[in-house]
């Protein structure tokens, strides 16, 4: 017997694939969007059954995306939004589609009587405080935001990727405040991982040559002479973040609104170099690591039980 039907978008990225086959397993059905029919073909092949169904959203910041899509779904896990750092507008590329794009779905769940849990993929980027710099010896929690004004977001890539997801996550979290005592409302959990390492899902249709932001940066490092400094220097695993989105959908375990981080551990390119070639990482590799922040992801720990995969293992 199903436990109900998953409305999940971004099902073809480097995350959300991995999401999906997990549903599948965990005895969900699962109806994934996607931007085009070719994209969906490939899915439907590889993990393609009765318990899933797709559909087209061309564009998710459209007036009414969601509308026809959130129909009798009972859960929503909503993973799609840009990650890259290589964009000409940072307005137009990153923070309008991230923000309205969790806007139009918020606006379909208002619309729906049927969806009790929304899950929505955040990210340490609107946790870390870019302007406290490396700040060896804190460790971050769910209760720390990142600042990110709307101006200070224009200043660079970066800050514009960190204040899509931040302003995106707030968006969501607005919501759900705003709509408290209306019985048809659901509750939202928030999952902010680091960077994310670990397979690639053949469901996702991702290629060497068109890799996703983490796995190329992940590439670069164990191809290249010379590592690049390591600027985010904590790290998940994919199948572990996976997971934490399945099980933050059991309204009985986690009866109530939350926000999570989710971290195994610190990392360093250099480190992820020697892994590659010998199986192991040495404490100077790991070194640099320690002059930055941890992240202290207890709180997850403690409700959904994980048991971190290893940077060896990822």
């Amino acid at each position: 017997m199903s436990k109900g039907t998953v409305l999940i978008t971004g099902a073809s990225g480097f995350l959300g694939s991995h999401i999906a086959a997990r549903l599948i397993i965990q005895g969900y059905k699962i109806r994934a969007t996607f931007r085009s029919d070719s994209k969906s073909q490939l899915f439907k092949n590889i993990l393609g059954g009765n318990n899933v169904e797709t559909c087209i959203v061309a564009d998710i910041t459209a007036p009414g995306a969601f509308m026809e899509a959130i129909v009798g779904a009972d859960f929503v896990i909503h993973t799609a939004s840009p990650f890259t750092f290589k964009v000409t507008d940072i307005n137009k590329d990153l923070i309008q589609p991230a923000v309205e794009g969790t806007t139009r779905m918020l606006e379909a769940i208002a619309s729906s009587s049927t969806v009790k849990r929304v899950v929505l993929t955040s990210s340490f980027a609107a946790v870390v405080d870019p302007t406290k710099g490396p700040r060896a010896g804190y460790a971050y929690t769910e209760e720390d935001w990142n600042p990110m004004t709307p101006e200070k977001a224009l200043e660079n890539n970066l800050f514009g990727y960190q204040a899509s997801k931040t302003f995106a996550e707030k968006a969501a979290w607005d919501f759900i405040k705003s709509n408290v005592g209306n019985e048809k409302t659901p509750s939202l959990v928030t999952i902010c991982p680091p960077m994310i390492f670990g397979p690639v899902h053949p469901a996702s249709g991702i290629t060497k040559d068109a890799l996703n932001e983490s796995s190329a940066q992940l590439l670069n490092a164990v191809t290249s002479a010379d590592p690049t400094p390591t600027r985010m220097p904590v790290f998940v695993d994919v199948r572990d973040v996976a997971q934490a989105h399945v099980d933050a959908l059991d309204v009985a375990r986690i009866p109530n609104s939350e926000r999570f981080v989710v971290c195994a551990g610190k990392f360093t390119w250099a480190a992820i170099k020697e892994i590659y070639e010998s199986g192991v990482a040495s404490a100077e590799s790991m070194s640099p690591a320690d002059d930055y922040y941890s992240i202290r992801a207890k709180k997850i720990e403690d409700m959904m039980g994980i048991k971190w995969i290893s940077l060896q293992s990822s």
